[in-house]
């Protein structure tokens, strides 16, 4: 498998493995051992809070459901969890935006411009049927490569039931 490969398969699916929009964090925990703690998304507040897996960055929310994943693809090596193990893969890095585009189009992704206002150098794609978003950026007259790609859930479709208050401590900081 190769990086392309399995952004493309994220773009397909909205998932990496068991990580997924609205899996808890003790559901992705399980299959691949339990995440690094990134830290708090705002000083003030405990939750939402960020983990990842590699260069699978996910946030959580305080009911311990995943809300948004995130792939930082613009280092020169990119660890992704290998979907069925408890391990790491690590691809060669920097894709350009005709490499990820014709991938996406040879799996069936459908990509579609995003036509947000964007700063300048900057370009997305975004995967018709999932929402996955594959950014770009470009310094001054090169190719377009990949920086990102994500995918979250909006705050009106994320409805969550806070833990039962005997549950026992998670280890995630409950």
């Amino acid at each position: 498998m190769t990086a392309l490969r399995a952004l493309t398969q994220f773009g397909a699916t909205a998932a990496i493995g068991p990580l997924h929009c609205g899996a808890t964090i003790k559901e992705i925990a399980a299959p691949l051992e339990p995440p690094w703690d990134i830290g708090r998304v705002s000083k003030r507040r405990r939750w939402p809070h960020l983990f990842s897996h590699g260069d699978a960055e996910f946030c959580v929310c305080r009911f311990r459901r995943i809300t948004a994943i995130s792939v930082q693809t613009w280092r020169d090596a990119i660890s992704l969890p290998v979907p069925g193990t408890t391990t790491l893969a690590t691809f060669a890095g920097t894709l350009t935006h005709t490499q990820v585009t014709a991938e996406l189009i040879a799996g069936g992704c459908h990509p579609s411009p995003v036509t947000l206002h964007r700063p300048p150098g900057q370009l997305a794609l975004r995967v018709e049927t999932t929402d996955v978003t594959f950014t770009f950026q470009a310094e001054a007259e090169s190719m377009p490569l990949l920086a990102k790609v994500g995918h979250w859930i909006n705050s009106d479709g994320h409805e969550c039931t806070p833990p039962a208050t005997d549950a026992p401590d998670d280890g995630f900081g409950a």
